[in-house]
């Protein structure tokens, strides 16, 4: 059984965190003068403290999820999206697999999550790791393995990033998409760079298009890449 996934994130939404990041927030050291720190923090210090919390939207510390995108098999795409706590979204998404996952391996005791191979873009490093951090943080199991490990056993991952690039190498998704021929409609102009000003924007319709076109995409690019 294959499960594409996609997540998208948004930044902290913590005060407490917020304050920490603003706090350390200062003109570069060679600054010494008092006009100069002035100047800078008049000119600079506004952007950059919103660029620390943005920044978080990529860390499973402090960002939170607002969307969580999956496909099994060849069946379409169901998309969760964060309409009360981002607990009520993981709890959501964790018992939807579960139902999904227990039709498409006829019944709970096929033992799906043993049996699952996870499918996503940069998969390794962000969605899977994030998922786990964030269930972490707010103190919540989820009900099934992932695989996590550094070097798992048998298929149980496909990261499409990590295959095409190598090892630490990098790709885009968009890239793969362009290089394939494979077309997407996607109201977010930049993709995923988007997503936080859609989402903040209250464009939360546009972010589940998104993600929806993520997955798609990602299950064509693995069937290009060779559906191994």
């Amino acid at each position: 059984m294959r499960i594409f996934i996609d997540i998208e994130t948004c930044a902290t939404s913590r005060p407490d965190v917020r304050d920490r990041l603003w706090g350390d927030v200062r003109p570069p050291a060679n600054y010494k003068k008092t006009d100069a720190i002035m100047k800078w923090e008049a000119e600079n210090a506004a952007a950059e403290r919103d660029e620390a919390v943005s920044r978080t939207a990529l860390n499973g510390l402090w960002g939170e999820i607002i969307v969580i995108g999956f496909a099994i098999n060849d069946r379409d795409p169901i998309i969760l999206y964060r309409i009360g706590t981002e607990l009520d979204l993981l709890k959501a998404w964790c018992e939807t697999l579960q139902d999904e996952a227990e039709i498409a391996s006829v019944g709970p005791s096929a033992n799906w999550a043993q049996r699952a191979c996870w499918i996503g873009h940069n998969l390794e490093a962000f969605d899977l790791r994030f998922i786990w951090q964030r269930s972490c943080v707010l103190d919540y199991v989820i009900p099934f393995t992932m695989p996590l490990e550094r070097y798992p056993k048998g298929p149980t991952r496909f990261d499409t990033m990590t295959e095409w690039a190598g090892y630490n190498g990098r790709v885009k998704q968009a890239d793969l998409e362009l290089a394939f021929g494979i077309t997407r409609t996607d109201p977010l102009v930049r993709g995923g760079a988007d997503v936080g000003k859609a989402y903040a924007e209250g464009r939360l319709e546009d972010v589940v298009t998104h993600c929806t076109e993520d997955v798609r995409c990602l299950r064509e690019i693995y069937r290009r890449m060779g559906d191994v």
